[in-house]
């Protein structure tokens, strides 16, 4: 009796922890999976690096599952019509480690996926970590094909802008673009705002959004970790799932379908 009573318990705690921890009860989402990750590197998975090998069953279950992958830039024509299942890969911070280990796989499975750039940092390392990580110089950004490639803005100092003044926005976008066209760089004119931040208070965030249009950016990325429904609510508030090394594929496949794991 005591044994039963143990196997049910167990049985229960186990399907409690499912429901929360995998939103079982969370139908699946319609629209657009915007997947953020960082490095890719083989022997590490972490929260903000991932292997190749784990990256490329990822890149399998979306196409075996029939999802279709689309280019970021495609999203800022809200007209648009896009397949039921659709999802956009984005990188930030250029590392090295994504043209060795990323471009690849784009190649192999004809994918495309958008780099967000943190411009200053071009050539160099990701000091803002207190890292030592190499980013990607232009001369390698030119290297890969457009076909599976494109850029995007990270601002030029890898800047926060939550609490930012308005002039250091525009700054940080004008210093950005200003590099880009002078090294002859095509990017599109989509600001990932590093580290999720962006104002918060309504007339300030209303302000802010408005500095970013009059400086020529079409949408802006947070992070949210839900599914885009479209057309798009707000293009300056679109939502990226953040996709970690640490993910079990059980994870990975509720958060493309859910946009979230955890329910709360």
């Amino acid at each position: 009796m005591m044994w039963s009573f143990l196997i049910v318990f167990v049985l229960f705690v186990c399907i409690l922890f499912s429901t929360f921890q995998y939103s079982l009860f969370v139908p699946p989402v319609k629209g657009i999976s915007v997947l953020m990750y960082h490095q890719v590197k083989p022997l590490v998975n972490t929260r903000l690096c991932i292997t190749p090998e784990k990256l490329e069953a990822q890149f399998l279950h979306l196409i075996n599952k029939g999802y279709s992958c689309i280019r970021l830039g495609e999203m800022m024509d809200a007209t648009r019509v896009f397949p039921k299942h659709s999802f956009v890969l984005t990188f930030d911070d250029a590392y090295v480690n994504n043209l060795d280990y990323l471009y690849p796989l784009l190649m192999k499975y004809n994918l495309h996926a958008t780099i967000m750039l943190p411009v200053k940092f071009l050539g160099k390392e990701n000091d803002w970590d207190g890292s030592d990580e190499k980013i990607m110089n232009v001369v390698q950004l030119k290297s890969m094909n457009i076909n599976y490639i494109s850029f995007g803005l990270h601002t030029y100092n890898h800047q926060n802008l939550k609490n930012a003044s308005l002039e250091i926005v525009r700054t940080e976008i004008d210093n950005s673009v200003n590099f880009l066209l002078k090294n002859g760089i095509n990017f599109l004119p989509v600001l990932a705002y590093p580290y999720g931040g962006f104002p918060r208070e309504k007339e300030r965030k209303a302000v802010f959004f408005n500095v970013l249009e009059h400086n020529g950016v079409k949408m802006g990325l947070r992070i949210g970790n839900r599914i885009n429904r479209w057309p798009l609510k707000n293009k300056f508030l679109v939502k990226r799932i953040d996709i970690r090394g640490t993910d079990s594929m059980w994870e990975f496949s509720t958060k493309i379908r859910k946009g979230r794991v955890k329910m709360f």
